[in-house]
């Protein structure tokens, strides 16, 4: 290689650096695609790959350093490096024939084989030809090997691009365009003098930069293509530029630095300085390069807007079949699948990933696995994407992110369900405990009430029989009213004040002229509803723990209105009265009764107050919603189905 102009330094130092960097970034990324997948990294695929980022890596690194020592030390020479250099530029046109001959084409397998033996015999010959002049001491890189590369790939090209007419216009035009690309450069380096103008070092020097962007637009041989793309595109992209520049900014500077043949250091600063600005846009060239991937050269849908729009799909899905379907038709409408399937995740929690190839099921069939928290683990089975292309890093991250979207929603509904089905058990479980509350109460009331209630019949037989018959047809009608309503948590107000009636009528007899009774129910509160024997236990308490005690006549009263929206009922007495404290107390078993039931039925809208004093009687107000006995019947049913 010659000692080329400022001109042509400065775009072979860009050419070579973004070359490194290019087949560098290739190789790690071919490398870590295998690492992750856990793929033969020496498959033939990979190996295609692998060859072709190494080729191309070993070129620039080797021209780069071949190049600058030569500019900082004119006239040193290092023909082994450059013989290496060289030699790694001849395969990757063998490497560009094999991708072409070795994938998805018409060539039949026997002229495959022609073709890559062929390109690889051509590309072999040129690298022992550099090699032999670099020990000979003879010009590097060789003529020989030059006219060889230049005539051999010229009419492999036009073969090539002649026998697969029946391919596409378009991978056929990027084929023979590779190839002529490696027998042009082939020709510079032949007829290179050092002198040529910037644009003729570029083509020249660095026309093999986009061999791996075309290959890769057809073939897609790994995961992380389109990321390899993107990055490529944005690095293209800073360099042109970086060149676009030369014109207006640089070129003056470069004859700067030639001028009188002195190398200034002023200028070479500036020089990079102003390439290290045009590093400044590599973030905004990084997105259109992004942009061009997605819609020029993969045309994918617009994956950002597609998550959010199935995130609001799925947060309106009320069930897990709904979620599924959802994420189905969202992978079909992003990747192009026709009808993914709904499976059984086969490995529930042995595989970490979300995105996995079964090779048990259908060929090109890979899981979006949905890993819910519990059993059981859904999956959607895509089958083989259109045009035979494999799901690539965006492609996946779409597929996990949809996934773990779609499992997060699904966990959601089953919780829901599950806190639902908890809510259903404990109310049942109230509504039990409260029915054996009720029995329990009733069980309390008929041994009480009926031995007291037999022990006074008997007296009036013998002292008052028409009233010991009176006495006995109330009894019977309290214990028919009481076993009638067994199970039911509802009556009517008028119910429940006719069974307060007969019960206070046998009190009354027991007692005699000691016990008043005042009974004062608004007719339009009738009907409204009531807890059965919600009133049973204040009134007993009114008799058995206000009246009883005291040897002078009481009375009883029991009185209910309707407030606005609110039934309230008043029980009150005249007897020996207590301390209000009392009734929080456990053994108070009536008032704490009634308080529960209240909760339990009504929750904060009903409330229980207490007014009493020692020797001031007690009177129990109870506020509770007034609502028709049809209504709190069917609310009654709906909560225990």
């Amino acid at each position: 290689m010659g000692s080329p102009p400022a001109t042509g330094l400065l775009v072979d130092v860009l050419g070579f650096l973004t070359g490194t960097v290019l087949y560098g970034m290739l190789l790690v990324m071919v490398w870590r695609e295998r690492l992750r997948d856990g793929a033969p990294l020496f498959s033939m695929r990979g190996r295609l790959t692998l060859l072709t980022g190494v080729f191309g890596l070993v070129w620039n690194l080797g021209a780069l350093f071949s190049f600058g020592t030569r500019v900082v030390t004119p006239g040193a020479a290092h023909p082994i490096v450059e013989a290496l250099a060289f030699a790694a530029l001849g395969f990757l046109p063998a490497a560009v024939v094999h991708a072409i001959a070795g994938g998805q084409t018409t060539l039949g397998r026997t002229a495959a084989r022609v073709a890559i033996g062929a390109a690889y015999l051509l590309s072999t010959t040129a690298a022992i030809l550099h090699g032999l002049a670099a020990f000979d001491d003879a010009p590097v890189p060789s003529r020989a090997a030059l006219w060889l590369l230049t005539g051999g790939f010229s009419a492999l090209a036009i073969w090539l691009f002649a026998v697969t007419r029946r391919e596409p216009a378009a991978r056929r035009g990027i084929w023979f365009a590779a190839l002529a690309i490696f027998a042009v450069s082939a020709l510079h380096f032949r007829s290179h003098a050092g002198n040529e103008a910037w644009w003729v070092e570029l083509a020249g020097h660095h026309a093999s930069l986009p061999l791996a962007l075309a290959i890769l637009h057809q073939d897609y041989r790994f995961a992380l293509a389109d990321l390899f793309l993107e990055k490529a595109i944005a690095l293209l992209l800073l360099m042109g530029v970086s060149l676009a520049l030369l014109p207006a900014v640089v070129a003056p500077l470069l004859r700067w630095y030639d001028a009188g043949g002195v190398h200034d250091a002023r200028a070479v600063a500036l020089i990079v300085a102003a390439w290290m600005a045009t590093a400044m846009l590599f973030p905004w060239l990084e997105r259109l390069s992004h942009a061009i991937v997605d819609r020029v050269v993969l045309k994918r849908p617009d994956y950002a807007a597609l998550l959010l729009a199935f995130g609001d799909e799925v947060e309106a899905c009320e069930t897990e079949e709904a979620v599924v379907s959802a994420v189905a038709g969202a992978l079909e409408r992003a990747l192009g699948v026709s009808a993914p399937a709904v499976v059984d995740d086969p490995w529930p929690g042995g595989d970490p990933r979300l995105v996995v190839a079964t090779p048990a099921m259908a060929s090109g069939t890979t899981l979006a696995r949905l890993r819910t928290v519990d059993a059981p683990h859904r999956a959607v089975a895509l089958g083989p994407l259109p045009a035979g292309r494999r799901l690539l890093s965006d492609d996946l991250r779409l597929v996990e992110s949809l996934s773990r979207t779609a499992a997060r929603q699904i966990d959601a509904i089953r919780v829901a369900r599950e806190r639902l089905a908890r809510t259903a058990r404990e109310q049942r479980i109230e509504r039990l405990a409260a029915e054996a509350e009720l029995r329990a109460l009733r069980a309390r009331l008929h041994p009480h009430f009926l031995f007291n209630a037999l022990t006074t019949i008997g007296y009036l037989i013998q002292a008052a029989p028409d009233r010991a018959l009176d006495t006995l047809l109330r009894l019977t009608s309290v214990l028919r009213g009481v076993l009638r309503r067994t199970t039911a948590e509802f009556s009517t107000l008028g119910d429940e004040m006719r069974f307060i009636a007969s019960y206070l009528e046998i009190e009354r007899a027991r007692f005699e002229e000691r016990l008043d009774v005042t009974l004062d129910v608004d007719p339009a509160a009738q009907s409204l509803a009531c807890p059965t024997l919600l009133l049973q236990p204040l009134v007993e308490n009114a008799v058995q723990h206000g009246l009883a005690p005291r040897a002078s006549p009481g009375r009883v009263t029991v009185e209910a209105r309707i407030n606005g929206d609110a039934l309230v009922v008043r029980v009150a007495d005249t007897g020996v009265g207590f301390d209000p404290a009392r009734a929080a107390r456990p053994d108070s078993v009536g008032l704490s009764s009634v308080a529960q039931r209240l909760q339990a039925h009504y929750g904060d809208q009903a409330t229980l107050t207490i007014e009493s004093a020692p020797g001031a009687g007690t009177a129990v107000t109870i506020t509770m919603p007034a609502r028709s006995a049809g209504r709190e019947g069917a609310e009654t049913r709906r909560r225990a189905g």
